[in-house]
């Protein structure tokens, strides 16, 4: 709802706690709030824009489910499959989690007015295979030669983090980065792989390199190593079956059923010390 801070209901209760963004993390952060802090809580969340989602935007057209951002979660990551247990999917078929189905496990990259086939053998965005990138028609002689480099370039030992993007242009060239891995990633960040930290997304890439010497050369081993996926064997990547906004629609349900305060379409301009906690002001006053 719209309004000014002051006007929200719970007054009494024994602590506020703004969050800014109403998109999966922010709505994923009001979420865990009412699960481990105190009964009386009061929490707002302040959206700049008039819907919630945030980069997740699903459309349904002729019974076809099209995202606009991100498409799915890494199967890898618990919390993504601990909130949808959360958030009760699995109980209806709408909000079962479903992985890659093999009958339409194809994947194609439009470049250049032409859609290229993904090359099969892909793991964790990395190419594991080189002799469907071989055959690839999504990257040039130059380009395949470069992913190949990979298996000679030295690791980099060096402590510290770096950009996705550029950890992948450094060891597998910019048109693997470009063609290959950029077109994934941004099916599950929608985000720049050059803003993006490789400690938070894929610390596992950055780990490959450092105790086999080499990415592909890592990334193979650590598949072999690692036991299969509970929830979806033999898949990387996981959604629930009527689309991504499925989590947004229930996560926002819950925070209304729980009175959390809903301010959209009224960005924060300022956040400043005020005593012991911080005030919020927001663009439309209060």
């Amino acid at each position: 709802m719209d309004g000014n801070l002051s006007e929200l209901p719970g007054s009494e209760a024994t602590g506020h706690v703004v969050v800014l963004g109403g998109g999966i993390s922010g709505l994923a952060a009001a979420h865990r709030l009412l699960q481990v802090a105190a009964p009386r809580l009061r929490v707002t969340l302040v959206e700049a824009d008039d819907r919630l989602g945030g980069k997740i935007v699903t459309e349904r057209i002729d019974g076809f489910v099209i995202e606009g951002g991100p498409d799915s979660f890494l199967a890898s990551k618990p919390r993504g499959i601990g909130l949808c247990e959360e958030l009760g999917f699995g109980e209806r078929p709408q909000v079962q989690l479903q992985g890659v189905r093999a009958q339409r496990r194809r994947a194609f990259v439009l470049w250049r007015g032409r859609l290229h086939d993904l090359p099969e053998g892909l793991s964790g965005l990395v190419p594991t295979r080189l002799a469907p990138v071989a055959r690839s028609s999504l990257l040039s002689p130059l380009g395949k030669l470069r992913v190949a480099l990979d298996y000679l370039l030295p690791a980099r030992r060096a402590a510290g983090d770096e950009s996705l993007g550029g950890f992948v242009r450094r060891r597998l060239g910019r048109e693997a980065w470009e063609r290959l891995v950029e077109p994934l990633m941004a099916g599950i960040y929608a985000a720049d792989g050059d803003q993006l930290s490789l400690t938070a997304t894929f610390p596992q890439l950055r780990e490959a390199e450092r105790r086999f010497g080499g990415l592909i050369k890592g990334v193979v081993a650590a598949r072999r190593l690692a036991p299969a996926p509970v929830s979806a064997p033999g898949s990387a990547f996981l959604t629930p079956a009527d689309g991504l906004d499925a989590l947004v629609t229930a996560l926002e349900r819950r925070l209304r059923d729980r009175e959390v305060a809903l301010v959209l379409h009224n960005p924060a301009t300022a956040v400043a010390r005020a005593g012991d906690g911080f005030e919020v002001r927001l663009e439309a006053g209060g």
